[in-house]
């Protein structure tokens, strides 16, 4: 077999924590491509703006927020909207995560949402009720807040983030993987999750789906999810309490008191499989592949 092509791949614009030399980016080229990390006259820039002072490299902008350029920015842009358009491929920023949970050894593969195995005597170790973990209420569009207080109506929701805090916070700086891991053994307590975005759409585009219910899907704790109002389209939705099913605070609610008094409709939940049918999931290690070998081939 002959020794594969060089690629040389750099970074602009990430968060001050990102590893530029392993990443999910980097991972995925490395399949086909031997991979050199470089700002030396880079093949291709993954840049979280259009500037950039490499006039031969193709230019591929990251959009991991609540955020979308304008069509000219650039021409090929990974975001995680669905957006049906030369250029444009739906990366979401949780497939970064399940790169790190993988990397770091929390998960047994980056395609772990396809392998649930919940612990047969999981209900014996869920000793607490619900948690919420946010730096802040997000949004205007946002209704964290809200949801909160009325669920705390019910039984008390610890709170271990900066926001609402009523409990010890979680270690680790937030919004990177440390602080992600840090988690991981938390939510396990835990029967429920608050995985509410900080923001819903953008100019009518849903799809931005992050950490927040990947969390506590690894961690075995039922995600109750608010946000992209397509998140069924990524997720089973018999494997988590979609805000979005009800369309209201109070009917949410009252399918989570149902769930919380039942074991076998809880377990039912625990055992149904992440993702129904895997065929097109943007989780497969092939999904990101092929949208990198369009680009490079364009």
């Amino acid at each position: 077999m002959g020794s594969k092509k060089i690629l040389r791949v750099w970074f602009r614009e990430f968060w001050s924590r990102f590893d530029y030399n392993n990443n999910v980016f980097v991972w995925i080229l490395s399949h086909n491509y031997d991979v050199v990390v470089t700002s030396d006259n880079p093949d291709i820039l993954i840049s979280g703006d259009s500037g950039t002072p490499y006039q031969n490299a193709k230019i591929v902008y990251f959009s991991s927020e609540l955020y979308l350029p304008a069509d000219n920015h650039t021409k090929y842009i990974l975001s995680s909207f669905h957006i049906n358009r030369e250029g444009h491929f739906r990366v979401p920023l949780i497939l970064l995560y399940a790169y790190d949970y993988f990397r770091f050894g929390i998960t047994k593969s980056y395609e772990s949402v396809f392998d649930k195995s919940p612990p047969k005597d999981i209900l014996n170790n869920k000793s607490q009720f619900c948690t919420y973990i946010s730096r802040g209420s997000g949004r205007s569009d946002c209704i964290r807040d809200g949801f909160y207080h009325e669920l705390t109506k019910y039984k008390p929701v610890m709170a271990a983030g900066s926001h609402l805090n009523n409990h010890p916070k979680v270690g680790g700086e937030p919004g990177t993987i440390q602080g992600s891991i840090s988690k991981h053994e938390f939510l396990k307590d835990f029967k429920f999750t608050m995985s509410f975005e900080g923001g819903s759409g953008i100019r009518g585009d849903y799809g931005w789906i992050t950490e927040k219910i990947y969390e506590p899907m690894m961690a075995y704790s039922i995600p109750i999810y608010w946000g992209n109002i397509r998140i069924g389209e990524d997720f089973n939705n018999n494997s988590f309490i979609n805000w979005h099913d009800y369309g209201n605070d109070e009917d949410c609610i009252k399918r989570i008191i149902e769930v919380d008094n039942n074991d076998s409709l809880y377990m039912d939940y625990i055992n149904s499989n992440y993702v129904s049918d895997k065929t097109n999931s943007v989780f497969t290690t092939d999904y990101l592949i092929d949208i990198f070998e369009q680009i490079i081939n364009d």
